[in-house]
């Protein structure tokens, strides 16, 4: 489950049973959803900086749930160990063996890098045996508004000053929330490279978003998985 706002076209009740895993902050949905995520993974340099008090609750609020981290957040003391906090290491992505040099089969031995959270979830879900695999809220459709403002002089440090248009709330990345500038572009390759890994391993991945931009999986209507 991605953070899209095509969330926020879909009749979120109907997962109550299912296995998902979700993402950075996605409990700000918890006020309209009865059931939580079995499975949350957070890795954006950041992001989750930003939000670590909220996020470092999760453990707590999430006491049945399984929580992944980059463990450089431990390192740092941005995320603090529980008995339901799971460590991986990250090794960054690389264009020397592809596809396999952006897609980990291991991730007990190490994950690859990612420039969407939804890729180092599908590694994890991979490794643990979901198959098949449905994305929800996945847009991958983004834009920066003209109210941005730039962390010094480096262009890809942001600080929102205005509601969030990109995610399923106004204040995911509201005022004074920080965050990287999407790169689309290599999100879709990522997703690609990651498609062809899964396919070769027998792995079927479909998107189910709501009117979604993503245009490398088939597409599938969500309500269909339920009649």
């Amino acid at each position: 489950m991605g953070n899209g706002p095509s969330l926020n076209q879909m009749d979120l009740s109907i997962f109550q049973n299912e296995f998902v895993w979700a993402s950075n902050r996605c409990y700000l949905l918890f006020d309209q959803i009865k059931w939580r995520p079995k499975f949350f993974v957070a890795v954006d340099k950041r992001v989750v900086p930003d939000n670590s008090e909220e996020i470092n609750q999760l453990s707590a609020i999430l006491p049945d749930s399984f929580l992944f981290f980059p463990i450089q957040f431990r390192y740092d003391h941005v995320i603090r160990s529980a008995k339901n906090v799971y460590w991986f290491t990250e090794r960054k992505n690389n264009e020397s063996n592809l596809p396999y040099s952006m897609f980990s089969l291991n991730p007990a031995d190490f994950l690859y890098s990612v420039k969407t959270v939804t890729i180092s979830a599908l590694q994890l879900a991979v490794y643990f045996g979901f198959n098949p695999i449905y994305l929800i809220g996945c847009d991958t459709n983004y834009t920066v508004p003209d109210t941005i403002i730039y962390e010094g002089d480096d262009k890809n440090l942001l600080i929102s000053s205005d509601d969030d248009p990109n995610h399923f709330h106004k204040d995911y990345f509201g005022v004074g929330k920080k965050w990287h500038p999407p790169n689309v572009e290599r999100m879709i390759f990522h997703y690609e490279q990651s498609k062809m890994v899964c396919e070769e391993n027998n792995v079927k991945i479909y998107d189910a978003t709501v009117a979604g931009k993503l245009e490398v999986f088939p597409k599938i209507d969500y309500r269909s998985l339920f009649k």
